[in-house]
């Protein structure tokens, strides 16, 4: 019995390297490594969204988004001819009504960082912007995920309220990623599938739990690759 154990033991320290937890920054190496110019360098999709208050469903909602890596994102609220829509671009977020620009200001997005833009940028780069988000890249820790193995970057197990990132340890694709919103809110964003487009990944499907409660849910349709960037 007790070689069983020591042998499942011995097997998760292949797998994971129990001799040192090891460090953030070289599972975002390896990742970088792995995705770099796979990731597609624009798209587009429309997405359903229901939206969550305590468990319950408040509404639905449809969004179309397109996305130029590394830095340009842009959000069509509803029907796309009302012209409410949000642009980020730059480390900047510019928001629309009726086609008419209403407020504008610093916004560095890091899941648009996270989700594709990293693989458009220096490595190097990617680290600050992470650390002066917040993100420890010092630490990172083996644990499991819906069954299977991944790295979090940023935590040890237990760690739930520190910035953090999910990783598949085969695909090396982000699953999961918790960040601190603002003073009194914690977001729990949780990929819950992919797709493949060009050499790459691309999320699906995503929950988003505020301090726990799931707040919204999000499923992406109409997937086009290499779609010009609409930036007005």
């Amino acid at each position: 019995m007790d070689r069983i154990k020591l042998s499942g033991l011995s097997l998760f320290c292949i797998i994971f390297s129990c001799f040192g937890q090891g460090k953030g920054i070289d599972v975002l190496k390896k990742m970088h490594v792995t995705h770099k110019g796979g990731i597609c360098k624009s798209y587009s999709f429309s997405q359903r969204n229901t939206h969550y208050r305590n468990d319950t469903v408040l509404g639905n909602s449809e969004w179309h988004e397109s996305v130029e890596f590394p830095d340009k994102f842009r959000i069509v609220f509803g029907e796309k001819f009302k012209g409410n829509y949000v642009i980020f671009r730059n480390d900047s977020v510019y928001n629309y009504r009726r086609s008419e620009l209403v407020r504008s200001s610093t916004d560095s997005n890091t899941l648009l960082l996270l989700l594709g833009g990293m693989y458009y940028r220096d490595v190097e780069d990617v680290a600050r912007r992470l650390q002066a988000k917040g993100y420890d890249l010092e630490v990172s820790s083996p644990q499991r995920w819906n069954g299977s193995s991944v790295y979090v970057i940023g935590a040890l197990p237990g760690q739930d309220l520190k910035n953090q990132i999910w990783v598949d340890h085969h695909t090396l694709k982000i699953v999961r990623i918790i960040e601190k919103m603002n003073a009194n809110d914690w977001m729990d964003m949780r990929f819950d599938s992919h797709q493949k487009l060009c050499n790459g990944w691309v999320e699906n499907k995503v929950s988003f739990y505020r301090n726990g409660k799931l707040e919204q849910v999000e499923e992406y349709y109409d997937i086009k690759e290499n779609v010009p960037f609409d930036s007005k």
